[in-house]
């Protein structure tokens, strides 16, 4: 796992992983008001879907956290196996009724390297 502190607010990579198709990582990240916990694929350029890059994310407010804090949901998500994280999250936040967003989101990164 590796920490990086950005103006004073917490990154923890809680999984890395690079195959021949993509590279895989997760995210748990602190902003002022919130925290983000968000699974990313990466595909790399010899495969079909190069560029179309995937992010699913939960954000929560922190003035909904009732007293949970970084480190907890920290400890709670390196606990948990990889494939299951993303939706046992969830089901703690709904079952402690914590308000949280989460959606799917995907992009192009090639659009961001294209010469002009």
């Amino acid at each position: 796992m590796q920490q990086l502190e950005l103006f004073d607010f917490r990154r923890d990579v809680i999984f890395e992983r690079d195959n021949q198709v993509a590279r895989f990582y997760d995210v748990l990240s602190e902003t002022e008001d919130g925290i983000s916990y968000a699974e990313h694929i990466d595909p790399k350029k010899e495969f079909s879907i190069c560029g179309m890059d995937y992010e699913e994310y939960v954000d929560v407010k922190k003035r909904y956290l009732n007293g949970l804090t970084y480190d907890q949901i920290l400890n709670y998500l390196m606990k948990i196996k990889k494939e299951e994280r993303l939706e046992k999250y969830k089901i703690l936040l709904k079952f402690r009724n914590i308000p949280f967003n989460a959606d799917l989101f995907t992009w192009n990164s090639d659009w961001l390297n294209l010469d002009r």
